[in-house]
């Protein structure tokens, strides 16, 4: 080999390396468990080990709650100071173990204003919510009155159901903390991730953390991270190892982007998402696919079907599957198809033509599959005043069969 193919092969190898170098802005909003030894610092080295760059800024005042956050000077100019490739979402640690009743009037609403004041910033940015963990031995405080909070168990699961949860109605991903955290307190229990409150996180419980968000950042193995902090190597490598399994092993399990909602009518299922990739492939596992946006797909036997979307956005592609089940297959009737149904999009009122089987009850459902509207002995003119813009679904019946029309509320 001649020396000028011997540096030819080493500047492509050179320049391969350069390649998968990654670097991303992130912007952390949370109180004092992000804040706690420093997380966004821990991230960031880890990155360095790695070949990659982290650059980071954060208010994380303690105590701090989404509906704090909402208003909070600090918190909106450093969401609109950069063009962020992610927003890390933290809320206060036992309000996502709370009555569902009061999350929604204290928690859901704030996150998702949150998120639209993200991506009004920047509709690339990626919301990335921080689950975080039950207490060391459950919640005493609201044990009383939250009996599921009187556990560690009973805490975490409706932590990671609320972070979930979450997740789905903003499509948005998350970072699994807790669940990397469950994953160590079950098969390194020798592990102390907590500080002597039972709530806040030790340096491994820290180091837990920043392992989980590098992996859901960067989108790379974990246990090629070199920098182990202070902490001796064992426990390093068992946290590293604990993060692949349960992030890096199963990264679409924590990816939200490609959420998507269904109604299903027997045997039809209408599906909603949302609209502004720039691709979208829906697979609906029996061999059928489409490219539209919010297609309704037959199926032409009862089972239960994995249905996959697929989605670009901002040149990245995500990917989200749901089991969707058909119990029952519908009778044909022929009548349904002589309805007409006017006009779509419509502003008050949709007008129903029919006169060989009429239609004796509607109800209409958002495209979260909530019924918002029934109506009956009404049905050549409804009205529809009290619906607020957006799409929805109209389920029609007749003494034989149904049909589903979907239409937009301008």
């Amino acid at each position: 080999m001649t020396k000028r193919s011997l540096l030819y092969i080493i500047a492509i190898l050179f320049s391969c390396v350069l390649l998968a170098q990654d670097t991303k802005k992130v912007l952390f909003l949370g109180n004092s468990y992000t804040a706690s030894n420093n997380l966004p610092s821990m991230i960031s080295s880890m990155a360095t080990s790695t070949g990659n760059t982290l650059t980071y800024d954060s208010n994380t005042p303690g105590g701090y709650r989404f509906m704090n956050h909402v208003s909070n000077t600090t918190t909106i100019n450093k969401i609109n100071a950069n063009n962020w490739d992610f927003v890390a979402l933290q809320a206060q640690s036992q309000e996502t173990s709370w009555e569902q009743s009061q999350m929604e009037v204290e928690l859901y609403p704030h996150a998702a204003s949150l998120i639209n004041t993200i991506r009004t910033n920047n509709a690339c940015t990626l919301p990335l919510f921080y689950m975080t963990w039950g207490r060391e031995n459950g919640d005493a405080n609201n044990c009383a009155a939250i009996p599921w909070v009187c556990t560690y168990e009973g805490m975490d699961d409706a932590i990671r159901a609320t972070y979930i949860l979450m997740a789905e109605q903003n499509n948005a991903q998350v970072s699994p903390v807790g669940a990397v955290w469950r994953y160590l307190r079950t098969n390194v229990p020798n592990i102390d991730l907590y500080t002597g409150d039972g709530s806040h996180p030790s340096l491994a419980g820290s180091y837990a953390a920043a392992c989980a968000f590098y992996t859901m950042i960067f989108k790379k193995d974990p246990t090629l991270i070199t920098w182990n902090s202070s902490l001796p190597i064992t426990t390093a490598n068992a946290i590293k190892l604990a993060a692949k399994t349960i992030v890096f092993d199963d990264l679409n399990a924590w990816d939200f982007t490609a959420y998507f909602n269904h109604v299903t009518n027997i045997d039809e299922v209408t599906f909603a998402s949302e609209n502004d990739y720039e691709n979208v492939t829906w697979n609906f596992g029996d061999t059928n696919s489409s490219t539209q946006e919010n297609p309704v797909h037959t199926y032409a036997a009862i089972g239960d079907y994995q249905v996959t979307l697929t989605v670009t956005k901002c040149g990245v592609e995500h990917t989200y599957t749901k089991t969707i089940s058909i119990t029952a297959l519908s009778i044909s009737d022929p009548t349904i198809d002589k309805i007409e149904i006017y006009p779509n999009p419509v502003k008050n009122e949709i007008h129903i033509k029919n006169t060989s089987n009429p239609v004796i009850n509607i109800e209409i459902f958002d495209v979260n599959g909530k019924l918002v509207l029934t109506k009956k002995n009404e049905l050549e003119v409804i009205t529809i005043n009290e619906l607020g813009s957006g799409i929805y679904f109209m389920k029609l019946y007749t003494q034989n069969s149904n049909s589903s029309w979907k239409f937009i509320k301008e």
